[in-house]
């Protein structure tokens, strides 16, 4: 299973994690769309708010991804990840039972 952990501080996103695999029925290693999508989402995310200056270096490690973003009331950080999470949700939606989303409010993006 997959799960993405989304953190805010005072209602301004702070973190993001995910760690896991969905099921190798999805594809081996290489060749499963699932991970796939979500490593390309979350590493895109925090590729672009390291180049942008908004996030601190991350802690990466085969199927773990963590990084926090600097503490700022930036639009651009806000976008960023309703972005990704319109991407990730659409992803939890075709497969339920492979992703977990934590703390990424059901309603809205």
């Amino acid at each position: 299973m997959i799960r993405i952990r989304i953190t805010c501080k005072e209602e301004l996103y702070s973190s993001l994690e995910s760690e896991g695999h969905s099921p190798t029925s999805l594809g081996k290693k290489g060749e499963n769309l699932l991970c796939s999508a979500v490593s390309v989402l979350v590493q895109t995310l925090y590729l672009h708010l390291l180049q942008t200056g908004n996030a601190k270096p991350a802690e990466i490690r085969d199927g773990y991804l963590r990084f926090e973003v600097l503490p700022k009331d930036n639009v651009l950080i806000h976008n960023s990840f309703e972005l990704v999470l319109s991407g990730l949700k659409n992803l939890k939606n075709q497969y339920p039972k492979e992703m977990e989303l934590i703390g990424v409010p059901e309603d809205g993006t």
